[in-house]
């Protein structure tokens, strides 16, 4: 039986070393690019400016004339034409037609002009919109990053809370056993060690959740075992949010951010809906070249043809005579075929070229009413350009604020730290000693640890609301 248990032991340490070997250890970095290889939002926007890029495309081939050619084959019955001598005929006769046209714009008002201008406003947008998406998602996913980090901290801290009290309860209970102190004193170290664990256990429940919500965004199965890589975080020595200001930041972003770009493209996009509206109000001019041939069961040709004497049916004393009329002989076709396919696809093959103009007279005030509706959409676009710019400068402002009372909030948290962390230090000492009772250590402690958790949480806050400056600065994403 022992030695069942140390087998099972034994094979449960090699599992257990082995999935902990296989667990990934991702850096931000990391983190970052895998999102934007395979995050859902990443790859719908890069397809939409693939499919605006294709637009573009269609809009440059209507320069191009169009060609298409015509095939038609079929049987006639009863009182038709023949396609080939255009003659009525009653016989069944079998047909084959053949056609190659092809069709060029010269002239549309520039509308296929505009038209391409406006495809290429419209694809820069849509990439504009793709960067943007992905600037995005990266955020999110430093900020998932970012959390987990904190979650790991407070939970190691919290485990070594709970290390701390029962220790506490170790020395409490020597001090019981010499009689220095009441066994209240341990009731209260207990309660204690109740409430780092419960601590300890929600700090851990937080890491669980943090890990799925980066899961979540780098599109990967929940069970998927991920570690993410716990550099040394340290806030940058450089960092000066109280020197920035919001004229330098915003004049900045105005150049690195994707979405300003959109915006400006869409407003020149609109503009060219203008002339492309206003297109309809010119008339139209193309060329057209036509090439057709046929064929038909019922065109044959004889392959000799004799010439023989004319001669007429009489009636003379009321009897049936022949009359040859002289000088007028009969030409009489022998070994009558049908003309071949090819011969008669050359024989029957027609060519035609010309130049359609269409003249817009009265179209019921719809393009009157396109040009005010382009004419609208324009100034839609322009303020939304507007809006987008007004936008962002409120977001790099609070950004800012938010950055300096997070410096504050840090410092301040910093220094409550340093005099909980000196005041629990000191009633452990006169606790030691029977100076204090249980329940001021346990106070003392509870307010340094309330402390620690609070300067981590402001640590990464201020951390992550200066990567969301450098983020308007267009510095890249990674922790120093």
């Amino acid at each position: 039986m022992k030695y069942t248990f140390k087998l099972s032991a034994l094979l449960a340490a090699l599992l257990w070393g082995g999935a902990a070997h296989a667990q990934e250890v991702w850096s931000l970095e990391k983190c970052v690019q895998y999102a934007q290889e395979n995050n859902l939002n990443i790859k719908q926007s890069a397809a939409n400016a693939k499919i605006s890029a294709l637009s573009e495309r269609q809009a440059k081939a209507a320069r191009l004339p169009s060609v298409s050619a015509t095939i038609n084959a079929g049987e006639q019955f009863g009182y038709t034409i023949d396609p080939t001598t255009n003659t009525f005929s009653t016989a069944a006769t079998g047909f084959n037609s053949v056609g190659l046209s092809a069709n060029i714009s010269l002239f549309n008002g520039g509308l296929i002009h505009h038209s391409v201008k406006q495809a290429g406003w419209d694809r820069r947008a849509a990439e504009a919109d793709a960067e943007q998406t992905v600037n995005n998602i990266s955020l999110q996913v430093a900020s998932a990053f970012l959390t987990i980090l904190l979650n790991e901290e407070q939970g190691e801290n919290a485990d070594r809370r709970v290390a701390l009290s029962q220790q506490q309860l170790a020395v409490t209970q020597k001090m019981i056993d010499a009689g220095t102190i009441p066994l209240v004193d341990k009731y209260n170290i207990e309660s204690q060690i109740a409430r780092d664990q419960q601590s300890a256990v929600l700090a851990h429940n937080n890491i669980d959740i943090a890990y799925l919500n980066l899961k979540q965004l780098l599109q990967l199965e929940p069970d998927y075992s991920l570690s993410i890589e716990k550099p040394t975080v340290a806030l940058p020595a450089d960092a000066q949010p109280e020197g920035l200001s919001l004229t330098n930041v915003y004049q900045t972003a105005l150049g690195t951010q994707a979405n300003i770009r959109a915006a400006d493209y869409r407003v020149e996009s609109a503009k060219e809906g203008i002339p492309i509206a206003k297109s309809a109000y010119y008339p139209s001019i193309g060329l057209g070249v036509n090439l057709n041939s046929n064929y038909s069961t019922a065109f044959e040709r004889p392959e000799n043809i004799i010439t023989v004497p004319t001669i007429l049916p009489v009636l003379i004393d009321g009897e049936n005579r022949t009359l040859e009329i002289p000088g007028q002989p009969t030409q009489v076709p022998v070994n009558v075929r049908r003309v071949p396919y090819f011969d008669q696809l050359n024989q029957n093959f027609g060519q035609s070229i010309g130049v359609g103009v269409n003249i817009p007279i009265y179209q019921n005030g719809r393009t009157r009413l396109s040009v005010e509706r382009a004419e609208l959409a324009l100034l839609n676009a322009q303020l939304q350009q507007n809006q987008t710019r007004q936008t962002l400068k409120n977001d790099i402002q609070t950004a800012i604020a938010n950055a300096r009372a997070a410096g504050r909030q840090f410092e301040a948290a910093q220094r409550t730290l340093n005099f909980t962390t000196l005041t629990f230090e000191n009633m452990q000492k006169r606790y030691s000693v029977g100076a204090v009772n249980s329940f001021d250590l346990t106070t003392a402690q509870n307010n340094r640890d309330n402390a620690e958790n609070d300067m981590v949480v402001a640590k990464y806050d201020y951390l992550f609301k200066l990567k969301i400056l450098d983020f308007y600065l267009g510095k890249p994403l990674r922790l120093e």
